[in-house]
């Protein structure tokens, strides 16, 4: 059977791990596929409090009984290493907010302070990365790191990352909205000159590199290498958030993120061919299909990308909820520039793989569905809208939870 319902999965503390064994072959791959060595698991809105209590029980059964070590999250490189360092500490010691800004906190932290607990209790080793840009596109914390790194490497071209620093010193919102509005206040020429000094310190450290990159500061070059990546896909991102927010963007513009965290991952795996991972994303960003809401190509997502490595595999999560929680801006009195609010979810009729699961399942548990060649819907929840696309190529698995509720933690 392709589908079915699952008891425990929203009460991790009484989770039954063999209840999750329809995932068992999504894992282990059919026929002919490896098995997996990256494993999406998604949400179909931010801020839900059903989907943060799915993802921990996927996240043990994946740790428990598949070996995964490694969670990667929508956030940059280095608050990644922050919220690694936190979660090994013991419960209780430090504050979550001492890792991460609000934005992180109000994504991840109900999860996060769950997994911290777990992880003490049973001594799982698990770590965190982060496999995006800032998440708040305030690119001042990679340039601080850039600027330390060429000290050590490339010590004349130190002067150029502090002018840049200096350039996009206003640029320090706590989202992506608030940020690209910061970097849209900016004279067009300044923008341009940012880009060009971020090109041309990414240039010359690829021309050096066969000097640069050896011997006892090859460390220090690698981590160069990496801010300048992602401080130049930032600020590409800055400029195409600027022209969403204003109407002017073009399709598939907002692909450039997207690349950027395949780019990342791919980056670690290379490094760490070992590591099992598990990526906590937006369904939007796992999906190994376009993304495209009538018809338009809104992004080529990571999940695309990443469906070429054939050891990835992408679980959606979405809900059969009247309403969801949905970015609501401007919000002058929040400190991400939007608000949370519950507004009506688009409605699961025929077409959507919501629709047969709550035909089959029916509406008060969390159902599931294992998609394959008879899987025939193409629209699937995304937001407070929904995404038009072939689901048995998007998705391995589909996790559908009986509402969409806000999650208690997020107060904007």
């Amino acid at each position: 059977m392709n589908h079915g319902t699952f008891r425990t999965l929203l009460n991790p503390e009484a989770l039954d791990l063999d209840e999750l064994g329809p995932l068992e072959d999504v894992v282990r791959g059919a026929r002919s596929s490896p098995t997996a060595q990256v494993v999406g698991v998604g949400e179909g809105a931010h801020f839900v409090a059903e989907f943060s209590r799915a993802r921990e029980s996927l996240v043990r059964y994946l740790v428990e009984r598949h070996g995964f070590d490694t969670i990667g999250l929508e956030c940059g490189a280095l608050q990644g290493a922050r919220l690694d360092a936190w979660l090994a500490s013991p419960p209780g010691t430090r504050a979550l907010e001492e890792a991460a800004g609000p934005l992180t906190c109000a994504l991840y932290g109900s999860l996060l302070l769950r997994l911290q607990a777990w992880r003490a209790e049973t001594g799982r080793a698990l770590r965190v990365v982060g496999v995006d840009l800032p998440n708040t596109l305030d690119p001042r914390e990679d340039l601080a790191d850039l600027a330390e790194a060429l000290g050590r490497v490339d010590p004349p071209m130190v002067p150029e990352v502090e002018a840049l620093s200096a350039l996009l010193a206003s640029v320090d919102g706590q989202s992506a909205l608030t940020s690209s509005q910061k970097w849209g206040e900016l004279e067009p020429g300044l923008r341009d000159e940012a880009l060009s000094r971020a090109l041309r310190l990414r240039h010359r450290l690829t021309a050096l590199a066969p000097v640069l990159g050896v011997g006892a500061e090859g460390a220090a070059f690698r981590r160069a290498s990496e801010r300048v990546a992602s401080v130049e896909y930032t600020l590409e991102t800055l400029r195409v958030m600027d022209r969403l927010f204003s109407g002017a963007s073009l399709e598939g513009d907002t692909s450039v993120r997207d690349s950027f965290m395949a780019r990342a991952v791919t980056s670690l795996m290379v490094a760490a061919p070992d590591v099992r991972l598990i990526l906590l994303a937006h369904d939007n960003h796992l999906q190994k299909t376009p993304v495209s809401f009538a018809g338009e190509l809104t992004a080529v997502p990571m999940g695309l990308h990443l469906a070429r490595r054939g050891d990835y595999r992408a679980i959606a999560l979405t809900h059969l909820g009247d309403t969801v929680p949905e970015m609501d801006f401007p919000a002058p009195d929040s400190p991400v520039g939007f608000a949370a609010v519950t507004v009506p979810a688009d409605a699961p009729v025929y077409g959507h793989v919501e629709r047969p699961l709550l035909d089959a399942c029916g509406p008060g548990g969390v159902s599931w569905l294992r998609t394959g060649a008879d899987t025939t819907a193409t629209r699937l929840r995304s937001q407070s809208a929904s995404v038009v696309t072939q689901v048995r190529d998007a998705f391995d698995f589909v996790v559908c939870t009986p509402g969409a509720g806000k999650d208690p933690r997020v107060t904007f």
